[in-house]
């Protein structure tokens, strides 16, 4: 929500709502944010109040101080001023917020059309990683959900989740999706940062490789 400011100063609201009194409850924090664009931008921060009856007995309170969805939608997307405002915030705002950011980002920086980059927004805002827990596992993947709705989304080990990011907003991997524009104004040089896994996964728990050892870091800067 968007609201016009009116005098020199703009008073911040702050509201609370607490939601009864059991072991686990949440209040609803509004924040006011001030920009520069003589407009002012709510967002919603959930705080959560947790009782602790193990090793205290009694109620603590955990402030939202960032928060992650689809990788480098905050880092590559938004501006870097933006980025604090995003960690406090909650996916049903993203679009109000930030999805003219996301048009902004790819029809300036990445030079893609209006049309793509609208296609591409809607997309990725909110920034959340989406499972279809009803669709087959088979079909599971990152991005996954933005190339068919018939598949199960979210994102796997072995997904390079940079190179596919990369992919959506410099490439044309999303022309198999039947996107407008998808294979126009592509930049090839963009779409990989050339850094493969070295290390193959395990078929077993904790499934991740093992860490490199020490020594093949020597020499690296």
């Amino acid at each position: 929500m968007f609201i016009t400011r009116s005098t020199a100063s703009v008073a911040v609201l702050l509201a609370a709502l607490v939601a009864g009194t059991s072991a686990c409850e949440t209040e609803r924090i509004v924040r006011v944010t001030e920009t520069d664009t003589v407009t002012i931008r709510r967002t919603d921060t959930l705080r959560v109040v947790v009782r602790d009856t193990v090793r205290f007995n009694e109620f603590r309170i955990f402030n939202q101080v960032e928060r992650l969805g689809a990788p480098l939608f905050a880092e590559v997307l938004l501006e870097k001023r933006e980025h604090d405002f995003h960690d406090v915030g909650t996916p049903n705002t993203d679009s109000v917020n930030f999805k003219d950011q996301v048009v902004k980002f790819i029809t300036r920086t990445a030079g893609r059309t209006p049309a793509y980059a609208d296609a591409v927004a809607n997309a990725l805002v909110p920034d959340m990683i989406v499972a279809n827990l009803n669709r087959p596992a088979s079909t599971a993947g990152y991005a996954g959900q933005i190339l068919s709705a018939n598949n199960y989304g979210g994102r796997r080990l072995q997904d390079d989740a940079v190179d596919i990011s990369l992919m959506v907003v410099f490439g044309n991997i999303l022309a198999a999706a039947g996107v407008p524009d998808a294979n126009a104004n592509v930049s090839p040089g963009l779409v990989t940062d050339n850094v493969p896994s070295d290390s193959p996964f395990l078929n077993v728990f904790p499934y991740l490789a093992p860490a490199n050892a020490a020594a093949s870091f020597a020499g690296r800067r």
